[in-house]
């Protein structure tokens, strides 16, 4: 019996042992918030120094054992700070987390996967859209410019719906694209039109669908990422010449309430004024129409007969109009009565900026809610934006519409749906395409009314009202002419519609491999109506015959061929006219995919990545002009045959319809090995065809490949707790990447034309070769390397990253002269090369930081060296003294070239250099190819080689303010041309005008008004080329470097204790300014903005704006 109690004591013992270790630990709980008091979820709760821990609910709440008093709570969570906390005696520990800037881009988006920074061998840049957006700036492009190394944005137009011009590290292409490859969750995002840079600057209406994301709400937005390297653009092989940049639009969270956000963005733009620009004043411009009159410019004879006429040509026309009433003409042709007539118009000093612009208000709502369950997660969002015009021409209005969600069905599946849209409704003034006259060097648009342009190009002895307060109308094209009235009458009306639906699924086939599905299919449609009333000046124009010289000279009458030397007639004596275009967009994206991911003995770990991809993509475009549409009787139509006959004559379609199916297939294998967490080795295979390249296999269809590795030198022992190095490592990687080029026809092309005949019975069927067959047409491609470093500082308080970089570009297109005997002189062909050498820099710091301030700085610089290495393209003069330059061999590519100036001769002409023997005034040839360099000045390139930014954010407890500074360098810019042989009483006049050549005054480089006796002496022909080479030498250009103060924001986020009496999470009130000024540009450019183009048509430069943002969150 004795025996049996001590076996019971033994057990007793050994069974309180453990019940005595258990009664030691005791729980603890809390609440984990953001510094605004939000709940955070999925916060990690660790017991230092071990692996037992907790993770944070919806709520933000946790529970945790602790061993003892002395145990060290670590809470950490992506994007916030990790923080620590001694338990001690406390039960409850509520923790607030405050964010890490440098801890933001932990994990890289792909757009195919979702890959651990310290596992990723490719050079990248990840943005956060809250550090990023610009309240009130609707386009997300622009909102890159000075954010990211290596990343050059031009806002070489401010209109809505236009693509910024983006490159990364310098673009690959010498004639192809440039512009880097979007991605919207996953799926590439295709352009509606495909422009080129030319037509990008053109201002034409097709700008305005220019850009493939204007049909997303910035405010969706999570993150953005930009992929620059052949390592970082492995996967995307063949369709990623030029970068991706990658956007990731906002999810909900599982086990987290739903939350409602609404945030109100209020915008004014300032008005431009002449203050900004150096333009004469009405007085000074009269007196410039005083000497044009002495000199024989200006006279009765000619300017009651004239094509375009301001206050002279209302002069001349009042003195020779006679008013029976008063039994006198209108105006006594007499001095005193000629003065009286322009002493009122002397000092009208017209503000044509007043007249057309307004500081309209623009509003962007956005509603949004976000939320999860335990197997699901929700995001959705409604915006309306805008705009009454910052012109009286333009409008716009657009409405977007976001579905998010994901659906865990098992443990093994998860499917998630994305349905977005949005519908844009805008109106611009009505504009015709800008053409290039390689004649006489210039471009020219017809009827072109563009508000800014009209505001910094006509005289302001001009005014909109007359003494009476009616409308006053001048001359233009032959016809009676008030801005106020065209822009009332000839205006353009956009409608877009974009759908997208995109779905994927995630099957979890074991723990270690799970197939991916993505598919995605999108439709734009885009429809333009082009207005031109019957009380517009362009239908005007149609029906100027005033006198028989006025009728023999207009361009937009009718000479019957049978009766060549008849008057010619009025062919549009009724209505307006109305031209609609449409552009359609369908394209579908498929993807299937394995991803393979296992850990071996805790140093191996390895992940294969197999995948399929197809693309289907069709574009197409259809337009047609309506003659004698009357707008004002219902619509009913009046039209005369003979309109069509005319412009049959002038070989000018008035419909047409075009369309491109560009169809694509790619299989892609990546493997990547890390061991020990410290050595990554990737290798990359891309295989990808096209149905826009050569017929043989081995020019439709293209290997790329690369290879890369990753060395985290900070994981290594001898760095190991090291408390100045919080991260070093080394990247490399060695690749090719490629893209479509310009040409895309393997056979040759031919299309069904009609002979350009004078008579139309003499017209005929025809056949004509719009290119040659290209059978062995390919990729262009580009071979590049890249080494780069990371480096952390200091528990990562000072972040940098460097990385230099070497790209090859083959195959690139060229156009190559043949013999002729295909029936075309030069062809396109893979012939082109170029090299690009680059270095870039990104630096974040957290210069200060305690409970109530803190201050963080981020500072990015870029500088690439380019040369065309080889090229058969011959450019002719105009190809490279226009303003976007040309390509040369062994220059960067658009390299712009001046005529030389070399002096004003005795008459106040300009002299150019030429070849040797050459007349200066008789031999100006802008289509001249042989040895032009001989003669022509090397500029610059157009395109910044060096660009940067500097952002400083500083935090005050509640307060908020940032700055963002950007800049660029390297380039040149052609100014605007303003002289010309020849003036009218339309024209205004820059400063510069004063210090013109004069007889009494030649100390100048500024050509002199020249006379009537010599432009006739000279030819008005060569006179007018003279005056444009003058414009396209090197007088006309200065330096494009800039530094822009690009916006400065200052937020107040109310506190917690009101948060909750209001039963919100969220209030914060912003003020924020974008483009307020520019810190340094070359101060020949008086007042031209450094990276915009007057262009003229729908093209507005970017505008200072005033934004009032608030936000409030449920």
């Amino acid at each position: 019996m004795r025996v049996n109690n001590n076996v019971w004591w033994v057990l007793l013992f050994f069974l309180a042992v453990p019940l005595v270790g258990f009664a030691q630990t005791r729980e603890v709980s809390g609440t984990v918030t953001d510094d605004k008091g939000v709940p955070l979820m999925g916060v990690n709760v660790i017991i230092k120094g071990s692996n037992i821990g907790a993770v944070t609910d919806f709520d933000g709440h946790y529970k945790v054992k602790v061993p003892d008093d002395k145990a060290v709570l670590e809470f950490s969570t992506l994007g916030m700070a990790t923080q620590s906390k001694i338990v001690g005696t406390a039960k409850i520990i509520n923790i607030k987390m405050k964010e890490d800037v440098v801890q933001i881009g932990e994990v890289i988006i792909t757009g195919y996967q979702t890959v651990d920074k310290s596992k990723f061998t490719g050079a990248t840049q990840t943005l956060k859209a809250d550090q990023v957006k610009m309240d009130g700036v609707v386009d997300v492009g622009r909102m890159l410019e000075g954010r990211a190394a290596g990343v050059n944005v031009q806002n070489i137009s401010g209109s809505f719906g236009t693509a910024p011009k983006i490159t990364i590290r310098g673009g690959s292409s010498i004639f192809g694209d440039t512009k880097p490859l979007w991605v919207v969750d996953g799926a590439v995002q295709e352009e509606v039109v495909n422009l080129t840079f030319e037509q990008l600057a053109s201002g034409d209406a097709s700008t305005l669908v220019s850009s493939a994301i204007s049909g997303l709400n910035a405010n969706d937005i999570e993150s953005i990422e930009i992929l620059k390297d052949a390592s970082a653009l492995s996967l995307y092989g063949a369709r990623a010449l030029n970068g991706v940049v990658i956007i990731t639009t906002k999810s909900g969270k599982k086990n987290t309430r739903t939350q409602v956000s609404y945030q109100l963005e209020q915008s004014v733009r300032s008005v431009p004024n002449y203050g900004q620009y150096d333009i004469l004043n009405s007085q000074e411009t009269m007196a410039i129409y005083r000497e044009l009159e002495e000199k024989g410019l200006f006279s009765l004879a000619s300017h009651t007969q004239a094509r375009y006429g301001g206050v002279y040509n209302m002069m001349y026309r009042a003195i020779d109009t006679y008013d029976p009433a008063t039994g006198r003409f209108l105006v006594e042709n007499t001095t005193e009565g000629r003065n009286a007539f322009l002493k009122k118009y002397e000092y009208a000093n017209t503000d044509w900026f007043k007249v057309l612009f307004r500081p309209s208000l623009t509003q962007n709502h956005t509603v949004s809610l976000s939320g999860g369950g335990e197997n699901s997660t929700q995001y959705a969002s409604v915006g309306f934006f805008t705009d009454p015009g910052w012109s009286i021409a333009d409008r716009v209005r657009r409405v977007t519409g976001n579905l998010k969600t994901t659906y865990t069905l098992s443990p093994k599946i998860t499917v998630g749906v994305l349905a977005q849209g949005s519908i844009r409704e805008q109106k611009a003034p009505g504009t015709y395409t800008r053409k290039a006259n390689q004649v006489t060097g210039e471009y020219t648009r017809d009827f072109d009314i563009n508000p800014f342009s009209y505001a910094l190009n006509t005289s302001r002895t001009l005014r909109p009202y007359d003494d009476n307060g009616a409308l006053e109308y001048y001359r233009y094209n032959y016809a009676p002419m008030n801005i106020l009235n065209e822009l009332s009458n000839n205006y353009m009306d956009i409608n877009v519609l974009e759908l997208k639906l995109q779905g994927d699924i995630d099957f979890k086939i074991n723990k270690n491999l799970h197939y991916k599905f993505l598919g995605s299919v999108r439709h734009v449609k885009s429809t333009n109506k082009h207005s031109m009333t019957e009380d517009s000046n362009v239908a005007g124009a149609h029906r100027a015959n005033e006198t028989t010289i006025i009728a023999k000279n207009n361009p937009f009458l009718f000479t019957d061929p049978d009766n060549p030397d008849a008057i010619p007639q009025v062919v549009l004596p009724n209505g307006g006219i109305l031209r609609t275009s449409e552009d359609n967009l369908q394209s579908y994206y498929f993807r299937n995919a394995l991803e393979y991911k296992s850990l071996f003995k805790n140093v191996h770990d390895v992940k294969l990545f197999l995948g399929q991809e197809y693309r289907h993509t069709d574009r197409d475009n259809n337009f047609s002009t309506g003659y004698g549409y009357q707008f004002k009787k219902g619509g009913s139509v009046f039209t005369d045959y003979r309109i069509l006959q005319k412009y049959i004559q002038d070989n000018i379609d008035y419909f047409d319809s075009s369309f491109n199916k560009e169809r694509g297939i790619a299989f892609f294998l990546q493997g990547n090995y890390t061991f020990d967490e410290r050595y990554v080795l990737s290798l990359t295979a891309n295989y990808e065809g096209s149905n826009k390249l050569g017929r043989s296999r081995s020019a439709r269809w293209l290997p790329t490949w690369n290879v890369s590795g990753r060395w985290n030198i900070s994981k290594e022992k001898f760095l190991a707790n090291n408390p100045t190095v919080s991260n070093l490592a080394l990247r490399a990687g060695y690749g090719l990447i490629a893209g479509l080029g310009s040409a895309s026809n393997a056979l040759a092309i031919y299309k069904n034309k009609v002979t350009e005949r004078y008579v139309p019975g003499n017209r005929e069927n025809k056949i004509v070769i719009d290119q040659l067959q290209n059978s062995e047409l390919t990729w262009e491609k580009v071979y590049e390397s890249n080494i780069g470093v990371d480096l952390g500082l200091f528990k990562n308080a000072i972040n940098l990253t460097v990385d230099l970089y070497q790209k090859n570009s083959k195959d690139l297109i060229d156009y190559v002269r043949t013999s002729g005997v295909g029936g075309e002189q030069t062809k396109l062909a893979n012939n082109a090369e170029m090299t690009t050498k680059g270095i870039e820099l990104a630096l974040r710091t957290r210069n200060f930081k305690n409970d109530n301030f803190s201050w963080t700085s981020e500072i990015n610089f870029s500088y690439f060296d380019q040369k065309i290495t080889k090229l058969r393209y011959e450019s002719n003069v105009w190809g490279l003294v226009r303003e976007l330059g040309g390509n040369v061999l062994g220059e960067q590519r658009n390299t712009l070239y001046s005529f030389d100036f070399q002096k004003l001769d005795d008459r106040g002409l300009p002299v150019l250099k030429l070849k040797e023997g050459q007349d200066p005034f008789r031999d100006i040839n802008f289509q001249d190819r042989q040895d032009i360099l001989s003669y022509l000045k090397k500029e610059g390139p157009v395109e910044p080689n060096i660009t940067g930014g500097l952002s400083n954010t500083f935090k005050y407890k509640n307060w908020e303010l940032s700055a963002l500074i950007t800049a660029s360098a390297g380039n040149k810019i052609r100014l605007a041309p303003i002289y010309s042989s020849e003036y009218n009483d339309l024209d205004v006049f820059p400063r510069e005008f004063i210090n013109r050549w004069t007889a009494s005054d030649q100390q100048t480089h500024i050509p002199a008004i020249a006379s009537k006796r010599i432009i006739n002496t000279v030819g008005s022909d060569n006179m007018r080329k003279i005056y444009n080479a003058y414009n396209y030498s090197s007088e006309r250009v200065v330096d494009g470097a800039f530094i822009r103060m690009k916006s400065i924001s200052l937020s107040y986020s109310f506190n917690k204790d009101l948060l909750e009496a209001l039963k919100l999470s969220n209030f914060t009130l912003r003020l924020q300014t974008t483009n307020p000024f520019l810190i340094y540009a070359d101060k020949n450019l008086n007042g031209q903005d450094p990276e915009f183009f007057r262009a003229g048509g729908v093209a507005y430069p970017v505008s200072t704006q005033y934004t009032f943002t608030i936000n409030i969150g449920i």
